[in-house]
């Protein structure tokens, strides 16, 4: 998984290269030191958190290039009706963003939780579990300067680190696969997604 996400990274990085090149006799949207919609609130869709979230983003840098932001973000929902299922999750991610126009590439490294919870008929009891990840997220990012219409779209990796559970038996059987894969493999148990995210850019 990770050669696949550096060789993803190459390419990404670049065709924005290439695009800055090609472009050097375009007005420069974002300057060094000059202010910008830093602000952003959005839908996200798959990525770190399933089967969703609410984000916040602010971007502290005025790099112009190159900038950085932080986001957090999470989901609860629900369903007395459904077993008392119970769903949330949160997330916090460091951003990376680099172009200077509406169209950007951003990375991310950050970690999320996720939570369930339902009532056992069989065990006539409520069982909860955890499992924490650690992120990484490559997206195109559509976001005026202005602000306005906020868009991004790619893919996240996300690595299992634990596996919590209020029954005792099944903690022991999850952790010991997590660590048996480990063992074998030398890395976690990973997966990827798509992701995607729609919300509002704040002006500045």
């Amino acid at each position: 998984m990770n050669k696949i996400l550096n060789t993803l990274l190459l390419i990404m990085l670049g065709t924005i290269l290439l695009s800055a090149q090609t472009s050097k006799k375009a007005t420069l949207k974002r300057e060094k030191g000059k202010d910008f919609s830093r602000n952003s609130i959005y839908i996200g869709i798959l990525g770190p958190t399933i089967p969703g979230s609410l984000n916040y983003e602010h971007i502290w840098s005025k790099n112009g290039v190159v900038n950085i932001g932080t986001k957090f973000g999470g989901f609860y929902s629900r369903f007395p009706d459904t077993y008392d299922l119970t769903i949330a999750n949160g997330s916090f991610e460091c951003t990376f963003i680099f172009g200077r126009s509406k169209h950007l590439f951003e990375m991310g490294i950050g970690y999320a939780g996720h939570y369930g919870s339902y009532y056992n008929d069989k065990e006539q009891k409520t069982k909860h579990y955890g499992i924490p990840t650690s992120t990484f997220t490559m997206h195109y990012r559509f976001q005026k300067p202005s602000g306005g219409f906020f868009f991004h779209a790619g893919f996240s990796g996300n690595t299992i680190l634990l596996f919590a559970s209020s029954d005792l038996k099944e903690l022991v059987i999850g952790n010991a696969a997590i660590q048996g894969f480990d063992l074998l493999t030398g890395e976690k148990p990973s997966f990827s997604m798509l992701s995607i995210g729609i919300g509002f850019a704040f002006p500045k």
